[in-house]
């Protein structure tokens, strides 16, 4: 049910790392890093976290698909992270947005 993800735009300049490619293949790992899947990015965006929707935040598919239960679980994900970095995660922060479907599943 998940289709989409959502990543932090300002840990990505920390660490020095590319954004996501629409077009691009990810291997998706378990807790155990055990391979579960091949996705194929389909979509990537960019938007203030104030700003996603409802309909990404059903698409990730997490709690009850809300828009206000992903609010809160990215929220407490993501602060630790930015302050970890010495930067501050407000509402105006920018977020990675992408949708994929899975191309290969290995389970």
């Amino acid at each position: 049910t998940k289709t989409a993800t959502a990543s932090a735009y300002d840990l990505y300049a920390v660490d020095n790392d590319p954004l996501p490619e629409v077009g691009s293949y990810d291997v998706v790992l378990d807790s155990k890093d055990q391979a579960v899947c091949i996705i194929q990015i389909k979509k990537v965006s960019v938007v203030l976290f104030k700003e996603v929707s409802e309909k990404h935040a059903f698409k990730e598919g997490e709690g009850d698909k809300s828009l206000d239960y992903w609010r809160d679980v990215h929220e407490e994900f993501f602060k630790p992270y930015f302050e970890e970095c010495g930067l501050t995660f407000t509402p105006e922060s920018l977020i990675v947005l992408e949708e994929f479907e899975v191309v290969y599943p290995t389970v």
